[in-house]
């Protein structure tokens, strides 16, 4: 009976006790948690204004990291991943594909001799872009909100928000709003124009390249395979390292050295899976393989794009998913795994990214290229 009544005792002083440290701690907590929401929800609510125009919000799931309140001022990094389908129930509905077929008719009416050219190219691309309608697709992304703390609550009317565009680049928020639909239509009519001036012999196929007899021993490259190769092998972690080395491919090195530099290394990877083949210049662990060519004069820009033409520079609005982008203020590349005509998305290593948006930010900062006619499958 003693001991009964000893072992009571000790449940209710434990009990007590328990109870007072949460007390104690309770507010703080509370606080914290109810400023979390706060700015996931301002962050939810920004990210379904800016996409509603053109897409349906199938999931939205937030979370938070890097949150502190110091000198009352709030900072946090709020993680969102959405699933989303395009509004657009064919390819004829997207404004980008109204400018292609407008610049097209605008060529047949003039009897442009360049008109049949562009109607192969249009073609292709619409072709190309059959795959996003009436399919959903993830997305993974980053912003960073800071607001002042004003009589216990985040004044979030005078918060700044920003957003993470590839590897480090926190930028206004604004620039992951997607481009109006006159911007879209003027972007398809600039693509057909370049198409059949500037990068001609890039995106015309000759009637070889066209029939369905082809060279036992061409070079061909296929983007999907590429694309699913890149989203197969990378991470949307948000640990402090920037990366998880679990979810890459044992098969090749791991470049985690002076903090992470194996993007170059990720990028040869997916296009060696999408088909283009290894030589003595460009094989794992070469100098072209695993540099962006950034800062040496022999890196995967230049053995892709300078020295073999398998790829070449074009823009944003018209790199399909296989493409790549360099950036050019520091030496990182990113593997485009969709482009669906409003929102681009990238994958990559070092930091990881996996299916993260590419926001319509300053051209200058950055370099897009994409696989040649000759050798698309």
């Amino acid at each position: 009976m003693k001991l009964k009544k000893m072992v009571t005792s000790l449940l209710l002083i434990s009990a007590f006790t328990t109870t007072s440290a949460f007390a104690q701690s309770s507010p703080g907590v509370v606080k914290d948690d109810l400023y979390q929401k706060a700015v996931q929800k301002e962050v939810e609510n920004f990210v379904k204004k800016a996409y509603t125009p053109y897409y349906t919000i199938n999931s939205i799931q937030l979370s938070t990291s890097d949150y502190s309140v110091k000198d009352n001022r709030l900072t946090a990094r709020v993680n969102i991943s959405l699933n989303k389908t395009l509004k657009a129930k064919s390819v004829d509905e997207l404004p980008y594909v109204k400018g292609l077929k407008s610049k097209l008719n605008v060529l047949k009416l003039r009897k442009d001799s360049s008109s049949t050219d562009a109607e192969q190219v249009v073609n292709d691309r619409m072709k190309d872009l059959q795959e996003y309608i009436g399919t959903s697709t993830d997305q993974n992304d980053s912003f960073r909100i800071t607001a002042p703390i004003v009589n216990g609550s985040p004044d979030l009317k005078n918060a700044n928000l920003e957003f993470l565009n590839g590897l480090v680049d926190w930028i206004p928020a604004d620039y992951f709003i997607p481009s109006n639909e006159s911007g879209m239509i003027a972007n398809g009519e600039e693509f057909v124009t370049e198409a059949v001036t500037t990068n001609k012999s890039f995106l015309v196929k000759s009637p070889a390249e066209t029939s369905l007899v082809q060279p036992l021993a061409a070079v061909t490259y296929d983007r999907i395979a590429a694309r699913d190769y890149a989203n197969k092998w990378t991470s949307n972690t948000t640990n402090a390292s920037g990366y998880d080395t679990s979810k890459w491919n044992p098969n090749y090195a791991k470049h985690t050295e002076n903090g992470g530099v194996d993007c170059a290394n990720y990028v040869s990877q997916a296009i060696y899976a999408g088909g283009i083949p290894t030589d003595s210049t460009w094989k794992p662990e070469s100098l072209a393989w695993v540099n962006t060519g950034r800062n040496i004069s022999n890196g995967l820009k230049q053995y892709m794009v300078d020295t073999k033409g398998y790829f070449y520079k074009t823009t944003k609005a018209t790199t399909p998913a296989g493409g790549f982008i360099s950036a050019l203020k520091y030496s990182h590349v990113m593997f485009v795994v969709a482009n669906d005509t409003v929102t681009m998305q990238f994958s990559a290593h070092t930091n990881d990214r996996l299916k993260a948006s590419f926001a319509n930010f300053s051209a200058s900062d950055y370099e897009f290229y994409y696989i040649k006619s000759t050798y698309l499958k």
